[in-house]
C-alpha cells in the first residue's frame, strides 16, 4: 500500500473512532417514544451542567407531553 492510501486508512479509522465516542444523538421524536429516558437524561443534564443537543431535545420533548 502507498503512502497516500495509509493515511487515507489512518484518516477513515480517527473519524470512525471519534464518531463511536460521541454516544447516541436522541431526537424529541425519540423521547417522545421513550418518554421513560427524558427524566433519567434531563437530571444528568442538569447534574453535569451539560446544555448539548440530547438535553435540548429531551426538554422540548418534556414540554410536549405536559400540554398534552
Amino acid at each position: 500500500m502507498n503512502n497516500v492510501m495509509k493515511n487515507w486508512v489512518v484518516l477513515v479509522l480517527c473519524v470512525a473512532a471519534a464518531l463511536s465516542a460521541c454516544g447516541q444523538t436522541k431526537t424529541q421524536d425519540y423521547y417522545m417514544s421513550h418518554p421513560n429516558e427524558i427524566a433519567t437524561d434531563l437530571a444528568e443534564c442538569k447534574q453535569l451542567g451539560k446544555s448539548s443537543f440530547n438535553c435540548n431535545e429531551a426538554d422540548k420533548a418534556a414540554a410536549m407531553l405536559k400540554k398534552n
